[in-house]
């Protein structure tokens, strides 16, 4: 079988075709990938619900407005909570820290 020039430059251009496309697709990959890995990670923000604090560990208040102020001692960091969320915890709270003196009284 002879190859002429017309069939080689049809293979040649096809094999091009091949190569910028694989080309693109791992480029377009490996940019995804390092947007995933660099900018993402830059990105994520601690989640303050994540952590169940002790009494130990956070000071909590009511403001004027009912809102709960739950403010960490180490750091002095501090998350506030609606009037219903916090009317809520404070009662928890304060619950909690009453069976404590309940049962230390005993």
């Amino acid at each position: 079988m002879k190859i002429t020039k017309d069939v080689l430059k049809s293979n040649i251009k096809h094999a091009i075709s091949v190569v910028v496309l694989v080309a693109m697709g791992t480029i377009g990959f490996q940019s995804g990938r390092a947007y995933q890995k660099y900018v993402k990670v830059a990105e994520k923000v601690e989640n303050p619900y994540a952590h169940a604090f002790s009494p130990e560990e956070i000071s909590i208040a009511v403001n004027e407005s009912g809102e709960l102020i739950m403010i960490e001692r180490a750091t002095g960091k501090y998350i506030v909570y609606s009037d219903s969320i916090g009317q809520t915890i404070f009662g928890m709270y304060a619950n909690r820290i009453h069976q404590e003196v309940s049962d230390v009284s005993k």
